[in-house]
Formats: structure tokens, sequence, C-alpha cells
């Protein structure tokens, strides 16, 4: 799938993807990753506790209004106990489809606010 060609080339717009690839500034990643509008991390070998200490602390310097998490099939959804953190803390947070995160992320980030994608991929 292709989106059309976002006008500010310094945010990190998605561009394009797949079941099993996001590109991002004509980069293509097909590993787990966290994105912010001004970054791309690579997470996949991330635990689960350095992953939510990524988002409390993306969240406390980029003041994120959203952190998306997203998954195949939303799988993530199914280990809502791993962000107990996260909601003790009331970041705002969503589980979506791969998909269905990615064209959010774009449009929140076109709205010039703060977002966090994290992608996981099979």
């Amino acid at each position: 799938m292709k989106f059309h060609e976002m006008t500010d080339s310094n945010l990190n717009y998605i561009s394009a993807y797949e079941e099993n690839w996001v590109k991002i500034k004509n980069k293509k990643y097909d590993h787990s990753i966290f994105i912010l509008s001004d970054s791309v991390l690579n997470i996949s070998n991330f635990s689960d506790t350095q992953i939510i200490e990524l988002i409390q602390d993306s969240y406390s310097k980029k003041k994120l209004e959203l952190v998306i998490i997203a998954s195949p099939n939303n799988e993530e959804l199914n280990k809502l106990n791993k962000y107990k953190d996260i909601i003790q803390m009331q970041i705002g947070f969503e589980f979506m489809k791969t998909d269905a995160a990615y064209r959010t992320f774009n449009i929140i980030l076109s709205e010039s606010r703060e977002v966090g994608l994290l992608v996981y991929f099979n």
C-alpha cells in the first residue's frame, strides 16, 4: 500500500507499507520499531521493561499525546498486562492493527501533534 506524499520532509511520515515492512523517508523497516516525529528506534532486541521505559521517557520528553501500539491482527492487545505501568500513568495509548495505526499516525503528525508508534512485526 502506498500513501500520498506528505509535505513536511522533516517528519517521519509513513509513505508505504506491506504486511511485513513499513517505509519511512525511503527507508524500509522489517523489524520492530518505535517511531516518533523525528526518530525511528530499533526495538527488536528490547525487553518488555525496556520498551515500557522507552515509552515513559518519550512521553515525558516529547509530551506525547498518544502512543499507538501496532501489531498484525492487533495481537499486542492480548498482552495488556505488559502495559500496566503505562495504564497507571494514564498515558494515552491505543492498540491497532498495523494498517490502521499507520494511517492514524500520519494523520496525527499532519496535525502537528506529538505521537509515538510502536510497531511489532511477526
